[in-house]
Parts: structure tokens; sequence; C-alpha cells
């Protein structure tokens, strides 16, 4: 495994925009050690209404001179080529995100894989005002994702002459899905659905094959379909383990055949940990879930049950970034991690299986 680095993801909810916080984290992740920092351009304000603020671009790439690190970009967690409600100003955001990546010297945009929200539906809209459950047709969602692919292709042409890959991210189950299933669970009449997408009675593993289908990057076979239909060199996948191995669990498909089948598209990847029990309600909050191993955690890598010595000895032959995303609360183990990643590195180069010691073994202690 020839890598170009390891890197460690900044949080955008902790920089909010403060500049001098963002310094001061570099600082923290350059002396750790760490050779890269994931940026999300929209945790450092740079994008105003799809348009790249150049001033606050300016300001952050003297930051970023002071630091030995190199970079990659996170795109904002609500860009979605797929929202035909804000199509023009998804694009130019999506644009402007490609702009600041090539502005701080960077090669990675990393983006989450286009969907239909179902928020409304959710919330019984679709009850209240037409006396029945409306879900999008399938025919929307094949429109929608041809959009898509027509627009990375011409946002690949753009970003390619800035040097710059688009990295298509696979998402965690949404708790959208399962509340759907909850709802329909509640309606005795089936023309209250639509029969060509679920019924009450329809067994819940047909149901999470139908409705994936307005998430698609939570199923590993249908990004890479639509990184195939989309067919440029510099448009591939981020891989997430984490959300790929919640989403193996809730969708009944096998985790590492699914890595296997990315493997030969995989530009980029998020590294973390967690138990593979998704999060089914918005209002639980990570805190209240740990003690259950629910969620999408982003925990130190050994921590959940992701078995990452499996993982390694597939990427073999990676040779991108090898990319933590940890959350803020596990900061008193960002070294820990670095050196877990780097062991893991030295295992799979010298074909060793890596002695593992669980955090909650007394030795610990």
């Amino acid at each position: 495994m020839h890598i170009k680095g390891i890197g460690i993801n900044i949080d955008s909810p902790t920089i909010d925009g403060d500049l001098d916080s963002f310094e001061k984290a570099l600082g923290n992740f350059q002396d750790i050690g760490f050779d890269y920092v994931e940026i999300p351009v929209h945790g450092v304000d740079a994008i105003f209404k799809g348009r790249l603020n150049w001033l606050q671009t300016r300001v952050i790439t003297d930051i970023l001179k002071k630091f030995k690190l190199k970079y990659t970009v996170h795109g904002p967690n609500l860009l979605n080529l797929m929202d035909s409600s804000n199509f023009q100003l998804q694009k130019d955001i999506f644009k402007s995100g490609i702009e600041f990546t090539n502005a701080i010297g960077a090669e990675i945009f990393v983006y989450h894989s286009g969907k239909i929200p179902l928020q409304e539906e959710i919330k019984g809209e679709g009850i209240r005002k037409n006396s029945f459950l409306k879900l999008p047709s399938l025919k929307k969602i094949e429109r929608l994702k041809k959009i898509e692919i027509k627009t990375l292709q011409e946002l690949a042409t753009f970003a390619k002459d800035l040097g710059v890959t688009i990295a298509i991210e696979n998402i965690s189950p949404d708790v959208e899905e399962e509340s759907i299933w909850e709802l329909s669970k509640r309606f005795k009449n089936d023309k209250m659905l639509p029969p060509s997408v679920f019924t009450p009675k329809t067994p819940k593993p047909t149901f999470l094959r139908e409705i994936s289908k307005y998430n698609y990057g939570t199923k590993i076979e249908e990004l890479v379909d639509q990184v195939k239909k989309i067919n440029r060199e510099n448009v591939g996948i981020t891989f997430d383990f984490g959300h790929a191995y919640l989403a193996s669990k809730y969708y009944r498909f096998k985790f590492l055949d699914s890595i296997k089948l990315a493997l030969p598209y995989i530009k980029h990847v998020h590294i973390h940990d967690c138990f593979g029990k998704p999060k089914l309600s918005y209002e639980e909050q990570d805190i209240n879930l740990i003690q259950f191993g629910i969620g999408d955690l982003h925990m130190p890598v050994g921590w959940g049950t992701i078995p990452y010595n499996k993982i390694f000895r597939i990427l073999k032959n990676y040779q991108g970034v090898l990319n933590l995303e940890l959350k803020p609360r596990y900061k008193k183990f960002y070294k820990y991690s670095l050196q877990k990643l780097e062991e893991l590195v030295e295992s799979t180069n010298n074909n060793h299986k890596l002695k593992e010691i669980s955090p909650f073994s007394k030795q610990h202690y």
C-alpha cells in the first residue's frame, strides 16, 4: 500500500466560520502528525449564495500556507444535484466548491451522492393535501439521476481543467426511510399507498429495496452504476466505510463484497468506526445513543465492529489519502487513531495480521 498520506477531517459545526478556530485546529493536526486535513468548504464560509467569496478564500489560503499540511475538500452536506427546486443554485455551489479546491491547492472534492428528500411524506403532507401517501415515481427518480449524470459530466470537464477530482461519497441509511416504513404500517387501506412501491402488507426486505431508490448512494452497486454512467476519469468514489457498514446491515448486502465492487472507482476513503446499527430517530443525539451502539458514530478505528484488518487487505493497492473522519468528541484520541492507521498500513505492507487490542480491555486502565 503506497498511500499519499493520512488525513483528518475538520468538523464544520465546531469551526462554524471562525477562522481563528480553524487555524488553531490546523496547528493541532500538524503537531499530532497528520499529513492531510479535509476542509469543509461550508465550515469556513467560503461560498455565499452559490458564489465563491474570493476575499474569504484568500484569507483561508494565507492561513493554510503557515502549515506543511496538504488538503482535501468536503462539499456542503446539503449539496444535492437531484434537488430540482434549487437546481441552478446547487450547480453554482458545486462549481464554487471546485474553484475553492483548486484555490487551496487540493485535488479531491467530496460530494455526497444525490437523493430525493422525503421529509414531506414523513410529516404527512401528502396525506393532509391529497388524502393519500404520495411518493415520487420511479420515472422521476430515473429522470433526476440522469440530470445528476449530465451535470456531473459538465462539472467534471470544468474540474479537470483545474486539476480537481470529484469523489462521490456513499451515504448511510436515513431515518426518513424507517419513518416511511413505520408510517406505512399505520394504514390499513392499501389504496393509500402506491402498489408499485409498497403496501402495509409488503415484507420489510422488499420495502427496503424499493425505498433505497430515493437515496441511491446507500447502495454501493447503485453508486458504482452511477459513476460508470458518468464515465469521466476525474469522477470516482469516496468510499466511506462507516456508512457502507451501516447500510450493509440495514439493506442486507455483503459489506466486504461491496468494497471489492467499488474498488476500481475508489479515489478517496473516509475511515471511522461504528457498530452497524443505524439511527432511526431524529430526536436522539449521540450522547444518548453511544451506550446502545446506535448511529453513525464516527468513532476511532477499533472501537466498533468494522473489520478494518480485512478492509486493508482489499485496499492493498490503494494509492490515495487515508482520511479519518472522526467526531470532535473523540479529539483526545486523534493521535491514537493516527497510530492505529499507521499500524494497519504497516501490517498490510508486511502481509501479517495486526494484533488487536480492544480499547475496552482493562490493560488500558
